[in-house]
């Protein structure tokens, strides 16, 4: 058997976070390319819902991280490992059990076209933060893949 290649364990994660952000990218605008914006974030989203994506990929964290409770500190906390894996740069202005908000300054996932800048908001945030407590609601007021500087979001539960 060959002797096993030493590979740098940072170069390994780049490696691989830049093929998913590149390929979740690349798909998007293809579909979009062929089929129009709507069939894209419609594919997007059927993508997530099967086999429940992002509800597990959130609850591994959650037990993972040990991150207890289903409110706006919880939703931070989720947020930060996320932002940490990632290596996505964040600041968290506000943060209680029942209001939450942050903005992310730079994000590998900005996509071009302003048409389909909705696919992280509505699939993805906005599925977490309803794994996290299903009376949640999120609103995102800015987003960098709309043209605004940050993209700035919103957690909040009734009390």
């Amino acid at each position: 058997m060959a002797k096993k290649m030493a590979i740098p364990w940072k170069f390994k994660y780049e490696f691989t976070m830049g093929g998913w952000t590149s390929n979740l990218k690349a798909y998007l605008y293809a579909i979009r390319e062929k089929y129009g914006a709507e069939a894209a974030l419609e594919i997007y989203e059927r993508v997530n819902e099967m086999d429940d994506r992002i509800k597990n990929m959130t609850n591994t964290l959650k037990e993972v991280f040990k991150l207890e409770g289903n409110n706006g500190e919880t939703f931070a906390q989720w947020w930060e490992v996320f932002w940490e894996i990632t290596e996505m740069e964040y600041i968290i202005p506000e943060r209680s059990k029942t209001f939450t908000r942050f903005e992310v300054l730079k994000c590998p996932w900005t996509t071009e076209p302003k048409d389909i800048s909705v696919w992280c908001f509505l699939s993805l945030v906005g599925k977490i933060a309803k794994t996290i407590n299903p009376q949640a609601t999120l609103e995102r007021p800015k987003a960098m893949c709309a043209g605004d500087p940050h993209c700035e979001y919103i957690f909040k539960l009734e009390e």
